[in-house]
């Protein structure tokens, strides 16, 4: 008796997909049926499979376990540096908060001390405005206090 495409995926615990391929690249010898369905004599099947064992086989699970535990690894690997990244950049970002407010300190001392350099400015020269200045008096003038 013949399997179908279906029943010999389900016979090779295999994808319809998987067993289609090798059937078109003749890796399996079939016949088409009058409705064009693959008609898989089970002697056929058996002999492809042995040729390509199931990826779940005992050397694929080893390679699959190195895999495995090497992503594991470098999964570990990832979050750790991750982990760094977010450190440093919430580093980065107090150092930058500490920056922009020595800023601010800075320029509002700047600033006053422009203005005390200001006042003692003007403080030091005389900034009154001056009127006309009173004529000299002389000797006489200055004796008898009389306007002549």
């Amino acid at each position: 008796m013949k399997l179908t495409l279906g029943q010999a995926a389900k016979t090779a615990k295999r994808s319809k997909g998987t067993l289609s391929k090798a059937l078109n690249s003749g890796g399996i010898s079939a016949e088409k049926d009058d409705k064009g369905r693959w008609q898989i004599d089970p002697s056929e099947l058996s002999r492809w499979m042995s040729a390509n064992p199931f990826p779940n086989s005992l050397e694929n699970q080893s390679e699959t376990l190195e895999e495995t535990h090497e992503n594991s690894v470098l999964g570990v690997e990832v979050k750790m540096l991750r982990e760094r990244i977010d450190a440093m950049t919430a580093e980065r970002d107090r150092e930058r908060g500490q920056l922009v407010d020595q800023i601010e300190d800075l320029r509002a001392r700047l600033d006053g001390a422009e203005a005390e350099r200001v006042r003692l400015n003007a403080l030091l020269t005389d900034q009154r405005e001056r009127g006309a200045e009173p004529s000299k008096r002389g000797l006489w003038r200055r004796l008898w206090g009389k306007s002549l």
